[in-house]
């Protein structure tokens, strides 16, 4: 799975998060276009923040091993 795949929806569900808050009766005092800033700030901080956070692509997995059996320990030597 590719990062981007992920990223994208980490930026929209924090936008739609961001506005549901700012939009309550508390930030009344906000102007709109401060609000467009922190929702855009919060969505590409928050996409940032997942890149990082998600480490290697699965596609880069390290092959299994050919020798596959459990170690057993031999009982009696």
């Amino acid at each position: 799975m590719k990062k981007s795949k992920v990223v994208v929806p980490i930026m929209i569900i924090s936008a739609v998060l961001a506005t549901f808050i700012l939009n309550q009766n508390d930030y009344t005092e906000v102007t709109i276009i401060n609000k467009v800033f922190i929702i855009a700030g919060a969505s590409i901080l928050s996409s940032v923040i997942g890149y990082f956070l998600l480490g290697a692509d699965v596609d880069k997995v390290d092959p299994k091993p050919a020798n596959s059996k459990p170690n057993k320990k031999e009982s009696g030597k």
